[in-house]
């Protein structure tokens, strides 16, 4: 097997680079790397089961593994670009997918995974606590994303999960809505979406906040609607359910509140190396939910021209249930400044 994703590298790897290749066989496994990266991992790589061995191309990664006789070699297949796809072929090894197994592996999570999966959330609760104190009037989005992504560093993140969203008022009803030089005022909600790395795995959440005194009664009533969703998902997800089902759990209470049109994306998605990752969890999960698996809980609504509303957390199957790492009240916030 060869390997040359960076994720995938990292997720078999446990060390973070820019460049390098493993190679897998029944006898050995190499890290591949070049010179930027060899004393690093070799410190962060001794005593486990692989080795680090410096290549400054892949030239000489397909020779050493020619040199072995090796003829079938399983590779990523939606990771590879052509021009990789091709010197492939012409170094003539048969190739298959390494794909499926990877996706099989990845999406339930050890323990050691889990740890950091939670340590990664309880960063970004800490940062969010520490980012409402400091929320003033007249601060722009793309300030508060910075500020919120410092605070995240700050409490021990080692990067963003992705890039942060947040959203004043109308801006709020675009989902994936990035950040500019709209400045807060107050009577107005507040979106944000963030997530942080640690030891190499996300967390991700979301919180909806009204800024000012007197919500509206619009946004009160809709926001109740989606905590409603939010919270019978989180309590009546079993192991079992495909992600299909589970996204119908948190669409159903919508569609009783008449507003499930608005609910656009998917309940959730799988978390672990990557932000979005197995299991699906939306109409289209065909895979069962197991324990051990990470995918986070959002259901959300979108007024375009007034206001989007989404709750998340990230969450874990245990005992054939799923269990928040997050710790933050979900009800309405509402910031009195």
């Amino acid at each position: 097997m060869l390997t040359a994703s960076s994720d995938l590298r990292e997720y078999l790897t446990g060390f973070p680079s820019s460049f390098g290749f493993v190679y897998t066989d029944a006898q050995e496994s190499v890290f591949f790397t070049d010179p930027r990266y060899a004393e690093g991992a070799k410190a962060a790589l001794k005593g486990e089961f692989i080795s680090v061995e410096i290549a400054k191309s892949e030239e000489t990664v397909l020779d050493y593994i020619k040199s072995k006789k090796i003829r079938r070699l399983a590779v990523p297949l939606a990771r590879l670009t052509m021009p990789q796809y091709e010197k492939l072929r012409a170094k003539r090894f048969k190739l298959t997918d390494s794909m499926p197994a990877f996706e099989q592996a990845m999406a339930v999570k050890s323990e050691e995974e889990l740890s950091l999966i939670r340590r990664a959330c309880e960063i970004a609760e800490e940062a969010y606590g520490l980012f409402l104190q400091e929320l003033r009037e007249g601060m722009t989005e793309n300030e508060c994303a910075g500020l919120l992504e410092y605070l995240m560093r700050r409490c021990g993140a080692q990067d963003r999960s992705f890039e942060t969203i947040i959203a004043f008022g109308k801006n709020s009803s675009v989902p994936h809505h990035a950040p500019c030089g709209d400045r807060l005022m107050p009577e107005m909600p507040v979106l944000m979406d963030f997530g942080c790395r640690y030891g190499g795995y996300c967390s991700d959440m979301t919180r909806t906040v009204w800024f000012g005194s007197h919500p509206d009664e619009h946004f009160v009533a809709m926001y109740d609607a989606v905590y409603g969703a939010h919270m019978k998902a989180a309590e009546n997800i079993r192991a079992g359910m495909t992600g299909k089902e589970a996204d119908a759990v948190a669409r159903d209470h919508l569609r009783e509140k008449g507003i499930d049109k608005f609910f656009t994306h998917s309940l959730g998605h799988g978390i672990g190396i990557n932000i979005h990752e197995k299991p699906v969890v939306g109409p289209s999960g065909k895979q069962k939910l197991c324990d051990g698996m990470v995918f986070s809980i959002e259901p959300g609504a979108y007024f375009e021209g007034q206001f989007g509303i989404r709750i998340e957390d990230s969450a874990y199957m245990e005992n054939g249930r799923a269990v928040s790492f997050m710790k933050t009240d979900k009800k309405l916030t509402v910031l009195n400044r």
